[in-house]
């Protein structure tokens, strides 16, 4: 294997075993110390450590000689994962185009990261007139943002506590300044159904937020939109774009739930 230097700190551990994983396909289902270690270009002691800690994990399972290994559930279970978070994303899209073209503004899917919001899919109008330079990979703080109080209101009491200390140790300045206004979503969201805010963060902007969730069960997922002010800033436009965020999250719910399973 070819570890290039970088500046950046890096888990060789990391890359050394995952290195050993794509060794597998579908002609090489089985594979001995002594081929991955041929095709890696590591020791075979190193490579035998790898695949007994991936096999501990899961993610490799030894055959009964002990000396070859093969690809365990949890390295298909990673696979399948990926493959329903990308089609998550991507069936949000056209939904998410529809809305923004509507409210001329931009709409997003995002997901719970520690204390994070993470977006996984982000659309622009090609009219909006946004000041915020947001795509798929940004993260926001869940603590003083749309996005955030959407996740907050969604969530069961322990889940919502345990997120808020989170954000405490984050950034304890932040949470200080936006705890307040967090709580007052959580408010709006139990009257609404929805969560806002409107020149809150960025002035002349607003946003509504939905998480996805139903009586039964919550997700760390939420759709919001995200518009100037002289669109999204009435109490009426507001409620039709959480109506409209709300028929997207019961379509994907179902596909939240494949994914937790």
């Amino acid at each position: 294997m070819n570890e290039k230097k970088s500046s950046q700190p890096l888990v060789t551990g990391l890359l050394r075993g995952l290195a050993v994983l794509r060794c597998f396909d579908y002609g090489r289902e089985r594979l001995g110390s002594s081929e991955l270690a041929r095709m890696t270009g590591l020791p075979q002691p190193t490579v035998w450590r790898l695949c007994k800690t991936l096999e501990h994990a899961g993610y490799l399972v030894a055959d009964r000689d002990g000396k070859s290994f093969r690809p365990g559930l949890s390295i298909l279970t990673l696979g399948f994962s990926a493959l329903d978070t990308l089609e998550l994303s991507e069936l949000v899209r056209p939904l998410l185009q529809e809305m923004s073209d509507t409210f001329q503004g931009a709409c997003s899917l995002s997901v719970q990261e520690t204390s994070n919001m993470l977006y996984l899919q982000r659309i622009e109008a090609p009219r909006a007139i946004l000041s915020m330079n947001l795509r798929v990979g940004s993260e926001v703080p869940i603590i003083s943002s749309g996005t955030g109080w959407g996740l907050l209101a969604g969530m069961p009491a322990a889940e919502r506590e345990a997120t808020l200390v989170l954000c405490k140790q984050a950034d304890a300045s932040l949470y200080k300044k936006a705890h307040g206004q967090a709580l007052a979503a959580l408010t709006e969201f139990g009257r609404c159904g929805y969560v806002s805010n409107v020149d809150v963060f960025h002035p002349g902007l607003s946003t509504v937020a939905v998480p996805l969730r139903d009586a039964n069960r919550w997700s760390p997922y939420v759709v919001n939109c995200t518009s100037a002010t002289t669109i999204l800033g009435s109490a009426q436009a507001r409620q039709k774009a959480g109506e409209a965020l709300h028929k997207i999250a019961m379509q994907l719910l179902p596909i939240v739930d494949r994914l937790s399973k």
